[in-house]
């Protein structure tokens, strides 16, 4: 139990590896000093990251929980403060300036919210049938929910719906209580998708309801909540004006508009697809070396490895997250004290969202978001969180038991 996961270790060295082999290949056609180009900086993102790493893992997995609300208190105050005094950038205020340094208060918020949910349903079970039981841990959520959506940054807001999804049904929760939760949300999908999908989502919540015999009271909110936020969805649709629907259809649609809305998708696409089964070749490809691919070293960092790399490439990185988050989640098999679970379950699925979203974005299954790909993506604040995660993941692997 005590022994390195060395093939969690594996995975994370060959992603990491492949990361800065891509980074490389996308920004490297500049004639900028090297200590200045993006690929070097990015290095430096995971030196700071493995010694913060390896800082997470010497101390007691008593430590992370000990300190769990001081670090959620002090990331809402980050948050707060990038609120007013934030850098803005392309609209959005989420970076805070310090002594030179450049950070984003959401990314390490997200590992905040991640231990403060943990001590909290590691002592407390959540009943959708009583609401009380849900009171905190939804306080718990929405402050940070709210101030990240604030900045605006939708994406990464959505993160922390992952991980309350994971810790609820870690916490008590069944898949059709996750299901009657998170329906009226569905609703407001389905019901600007299709008439038809929304009145089967009504039916099936309404069918579930009976079948697992929920109190009538939670029946009839959620049927409400669902057919209010169908018509909300639907009233919003009406009063949008032309170029909004257009974004919409276009998403659904991108060569509605090839040259504006569409635009990312479809060079995205083009990469991918002329990648093959092979690729092209490491630092070859006319959509990253013509820079048709916007936003290549980041967002679209796999749509990079297609192209180079071709199926064969984004495979062998499918089966590499996999491994990686699989040996993560049989974490939770050597213990079983609920806080070290909880930590681990909620690693697991804020890398497991952020690949799952990244990856659907890049081939058009889902719109274009800001969140990066895990270990691969250019970035400093968010490779140095996902290296904290590791270090937790790894931290409560080896002393998860003297908790």
């Amino acid at each position: 139990m005590k022994k390195v996961d060395w093939l969690f270790m594996f995975s994370l060295f060959a992603l990491i590896s492949i990361g800065l082999l891509l980074v490389y290949s996308a920004t490297n056609k500049t004639d900028v000093i090297w200590y200045r180009a993006e690929w070097f900086k990015q290095i430096i993102h995971f030196v700071i990251g493995f010694v913060i790493c390896a800082v997470i893992v010497i101390f007691p997995a008593r430590f992370w929980k000990n300190i769990a609300w001081v670090a959620y208190a002090v990331a809402i105050v980050a948050l707060l403060i990038v609120s007013d005094l934030g850098h803005v950038s392309k609209g959005a205020g989420r970076w805070l300036d310090i002594a030179g340094f450049r950070f984003q208060p959401s990314e390490f918020s997200k590992v905040a919210y991640l231990l403060a949910s943990s001590i909290w349903l590691s002592k407390n079970r959540v009943d959708i049938q009583n609401p009380k039981t849900l009171l905190v841990p939804g306080i718990i959520f929405i402050v940070p929910f709210i101030l990240v959506l604030k900045q605006p940054n939708l994406s990464t807001a959505l993160v922390f719906v992952a991980i309350t999804i994971v810790h609820f049904y870690w916490a008590g929760f069944r898949l059709v209580d996750l299901f009657m939760l998170i329906s009226p949300v569905m609703s407001v999908i389905f019901s600007a998708v299709s008439a038809l999908y929304w009145n089967l989502l009504i039916v099936a919540v309404f069918f579930l309801s009976l079948k697992f015999k929920f109190p009538i009271w939670i029946i009839i909110t959620v049927m409400l909540l669902n057919i209010g936020s169908g018509y909300i969805s639907q009233m919003a649709w009406n009063s949008m004006e032309d170029h909004q629907r257009s974004r919409i259809l276009t998403f659904i649609d991108p060569m509605r508009d090839p040259k504006g809305e569409g635009y990312q998708i479809i060079q995205s696409q083009v990469a991918i697809g002329s990648g093959g089964m092979f690729g092209k070749g490491f630092g070859e490809g006319s959509q990253t070396n013509l820079a048709f691919l916007p936003e290549e070293h980041t967002d679209f960092i796999f749509s990079v490895l297609g192209e180079q790399f071709g199926f064969a490439g984004t495979l062998t990185v499918m089966v590499l997250f996999f491994i990686l988050l699989l040996r993560g989640i049989m974490i939770c098999r050597l213990h079983t004290d609920s806080f070290v679970n909880l930590v681990v379950a909620g690693a697991c699925a804020v890398l497991f969202f952020h690949s799952l979203v990244n990856v659907a974005m890049t081939i058009g299954f889902m719109p274009v978001t800001g969140l990066p790909l895990p270990f691969l993506s250019y970035g400093g604040s968010f490779v140095i969180t996902c290296m904290i995660l590791v270090g937790l993941l790894i931290n409560m692997r080896l002393k998860g038991r003297d908790i």
